[in-house]
């Protein structure tokens, strides 16, 4: 099945009880595989059609209020249009897990721009790499973003048109397993029952919301949540490998052949699959370098780089987004996440794929080959190359 289809099937198997979007390309077919499945009643819940991707929002909002288990889609421009109402999903930590299918927006194809662009809203952001992520991750999504530790959206992201559009094998897990292993979503409802104190409420609301006492209080329990989030993710790939046989990683970050390598690129979403066949070839030439798939974005793998930056030369990082004037997103959390080691490695930067170019493997081996070529010497600036 194509990547967004497996994306529709992930609700279905989730129990999601309201889900609502807007079709924009490439994630229209999510929305006319959801408006399908709802028009023939393949399981109990609701499917909002709206005029817009900022309503779409704020009805998965709405229902996540009332402890509804929610899902939305969307891509580029869309996603743009939802960053209003996505400040406020993320700052009442409601659990609601969108997939965003990649689509800059300096154009019609995929570069990660478009999520990118929502580092600041407040929720975690996932890449996968092909359908068969796309599926398992949506499922651990749930299960992470509503286990009372976390609370936090998240969003999905991958590439439109290679993944969205682009068939291939999928295994679909039991319904009953799923079931077993995703629990239904316990209701922390914003609706006020009989009898319910409002002046008491409303006291601890605007607490945490900062209204009243620390007016810093909502961002730092907000961050704190996020960082937080990392032990719950690892646990949950951890329980999702038990219970399904497939595993990603620690579910932050995936390595590929990196048992002998002294550098390592950095890639997330497909390009990280066309890395795999980059880095085939290179240590087949005897050349030791080995890919480290990014899967969690945020919260940022803060621990596992820095442990893998004692242990290499050199990292080779790819961005398939830029801030301009500024540089890739992935480039500046790692150099930061480094900062205050003595020893780090060299790190140079990538941008790649950006407005849907194609990234070949012969493009990634001579990222391999520049990285070696970078171990040991002195960089008076940070190397920046467009691929």
């Amino acid at each position: 099945m194509v990547g967004n289809k497996a994306a529709a099937i992930a609700v279905k198997l989730a129990r999601v009880q309201v889900a609502s979007a807007y079709p924009i390309t490439p994630q229209t077919t999510i929305t006319q595989y959801l408006s399908e499945m709802y028009a023939n009643g393949e399981w109990d819940f609701d499917f909002v059609n709206v005029e817009g991707e900022l309503t779409a929002q704020l009805i998965v909002q709405g229902a996540s209020r009332t402890g509804a288990r929610t899902f939305t889609c969307t891509s580029g421009p869309g996603l743009l249009y939802m960053h209003h109402p996505m400040q406020e999903t993320g700052t009442w930590r409601l659990p609601v897990v969108m997939a965003v299918v990649h689509r800059g927006y300096k154009g019609m194809q995929p570069d990660h721009s478009d999520l990118m662009s929502q580092q600041w809203t407040g929720w975690n952001h996932w890449y996968v790499e092909h359908a068969q992520e796309v599926l398992d991750t949506i499922l651990m999504a749930y299960k992470v973003a509503e286990d009372p530790r976390v609370r936090i959206p998240t969003a999905v992201g991958y590439d439109g048109y290679v993944i969205s559009y682009t068939a291939e094998p999928v295994e679909i897990p039991d319904q009953a397993i799923v079931d077993e292993w995703l629990p239904k979503n316990v209701a922390m409802p914003s609706i006020m029952p009989d009898g319910f104190n409002m002046t008491k409420f409303m006291g601890e609301v605007m607490t945490t919301m900062g209204m009243i006492g620390d007016p810093q209080n909502a961002w730092k329990t907000h961050h704190n949540a996020i960082l937080g989030a990392e032990a719950v993710i690892k646990e949950t790939m951890d329980s999702f490998e038990k219970t399904f046989g497939r595993r990603y990683g620690n579910g932050m970050i995936e390595e590929y052949m990196m048992e002998d390598a002294e550098v390592a690129i950095v890639a997330m979403g497909s390009i990280a699959g066309s890395a795999k066949a980059a880095i085939d070839k290179l240590q087949a030439n005897g050349k030791p370098v080995g890919l480290i798939k990014l899967k969690s974005f945020l919260p940022f793998p803060v621990i596992d780089f820095k442990n893998w930056a004692k242990k290499l030369k050199a990292f080779g990082v790819i961005d398939r987004s830029i801030c301009p004037g500024k540089g890739g997103p992935v480039y500046e959390k790692l150099r930061t996440t480094m900062y205050e080691m003595d020893d780090r490695p060299n790190t140079l930067q990538f941008h790649a794929g950006l407005g849907g170019k194609e990234v070949r493997v012969n493009d990634l081996i001579q990222i391999g080959e520049k990285t070696l070529e970078a171990v040991g010497k002195k960089l008076t600036d940070s190397l920046v190359e467009w691929v």
